[in-house]
């Protein structure tokens, strides 16, 4: 697909009930245009770029790695020892109290995780896993250029840039060895279940640029929005604890926290609005009408807190909140639609807060709180946290918590 024209967000059109984005996401008559403009010398040609039926064939190849059991692995082998393991060190050099940054803790662990998922080799040494964070927050910085306040050009160059030294360090030679194993099943080595090995046997026709912009994709997808989150998540949280002191008692239980998750997700997207782009001249059932070519701009800080959906406090956070079954807790922060983002289950499980065991797939987010209130975190008011002022996406520059050792 060729890329969106560039049309300033101004003049797309806005759409905001909860109601009409869902028929829009809903609609074959509309292509996403995000990755189609500012970063389309990044990403385009992926997963999130690709019309219904493309999509749809692409999704039923990758979806394979999110299975129950699947998610169960990277959650609970991968995620949670990282993050307790990193808890445990900080507190350990500190002594009997520390701080930590939420946002540099959840780059490190969802970086092993993101690397496990898509096929990156030598990612377990320090050095190497610093050298990956670099590169993936250049990544994710280009795939969300288009709210960036000034600068997108420069942007999306870094990115291109952070992707020559990405195909040098880490992609090529994780594709030479797949390729050499999926060729010659070389001595008894398991063939690896990652995407890149995925990719490499149902399409023997894609060229190693179109197999790096997948990757990239997926880094992005699974390790840069999600660590964007998780300071929502866990504000959110504390302050209701500080209203709701009855609750904190709660805090290790994971339905209560995936509940959490799913209600902070809703108000806290992790981009303003979801960009479409018509295919055809099309009229949605509520009977708003749109002409081919033109570009929307589906408004989830709007819909997310409309009360026809969410009640009259659709703008206070709730863990408590009741919907009907039709609405996800999380409203639509993962879009909706064929096109509903494939990473959902990794970041928050179902978000209906179901889960009936222990080490059921939870989401890496609720792996985060319940690690985090083993140390009975707390924000510092000394040290508040700062938000980013580049960006019109709500993201925090940077999240220092204060952790301490519960004695039970």
């Amino acid at each position: 697909m060729a890329q969106a024209d560039a049309v300033d967000r101004s003049e797309m059109t806005w759409v905001t009930t909860y109601a009409e984005v869902d028929q829009l996401l809903k609609s074959p008559a509309f292509v996403p245009s995000l990755h189609l403009r500012s970063s389309a010398p990044l990403l385009e040609h992926t997963l999130m770029t690709l019309g219904v039926d493309d999509h749809l064939a692409r999704r039923r190849t990758e979806v394979v790695m999110f299975s129950r059991a699947q998610l169960s692995e990277y959650e609970l082998h991968i995620v949670a020892p990282t993050l307790r393991a990193s808890l445990e060190h900080a507190l350990t050099a500190a002594g009997a109290a520390a701080k930590v940054d939420i946002l540099q803790l959840m780059r490190h662990a969802l970086l092993r995780v993101t690397a496990h998922i898509v096929g990156l080799d030598d990612v377990d040494s320090p050095g190497r896993a610093e050298e990956l964070r670099v590169l993936a927050e250049a990544f994710g910085e280009a795939a969300s250029a288009e709210w960036a306040r000034e600068g997108q050009a420069e942007i999306v160059a870094r990115s291109l840039r952070a992707r020559d030294r990405f195909d040098a360090e880490f992609f090529l030679p994780s594709l030479q060895r797949r390729t050499a194993i999926l060729a010659e099943q070389i001595g008894t080595e398991t063939v690896p279940n990652d995407l890149l090995t995925i990719l490499l046997s149902a399409h023997d026709g894609w060229d190693a640029d179109l197999l790096a912009r997948e990757i990239i994709f997926f880094i992005v997808a699974s390790s840069n929005t999600t660590t964007h989150s998780a300071p929502h998540v866990l504000h959110d949280l504390l302050t209701w604890f500080e209203d709701h002191p009855g609750d904190r008692a709660r805090c290790g239980e994971l339905s209560f926290l995936q509940r959490a998750v799913s209600e902070s997700l809703r108000l806290h997207p992790t981009v303003p609005a979801l960009l479409r782009m018509a295919r055809e001249d099309v009229t949605l059932p509520s009977g708003r009408s749109f002409v081919k070519g033109e570009h929307i701009a589906c408004d989830l800080s709007r819909s997310n807190v409309d009360p026809d959906v969410f009640g009259p406090t659709a703008h206070v956070y709730d863990p408590h909140r009741e919907l009907t079954r039709r609405v996800p807790f999380y409203g639509q922060a993962f879009g909706g639609g064929s096109h509903t983002c494939l990473g959902r289950p990794v970041a928050v499980g179902a978000g209906n807060g179901s889960i009936g065991r222990p080490d059921a797939p939870a989401g890496v987010l609720v792996r985060l709180l319940e690690e985090l209130f083993r140390f009975d975190p707390r924000l510092d008011p000394l040290d508040p946290p700062v938000l980013r002022d580049d960006t019109a996406a709500v993201r925090y520059e940077r999240f220092p918590i204060t952790l301490t050792r519960r004695t039970e």
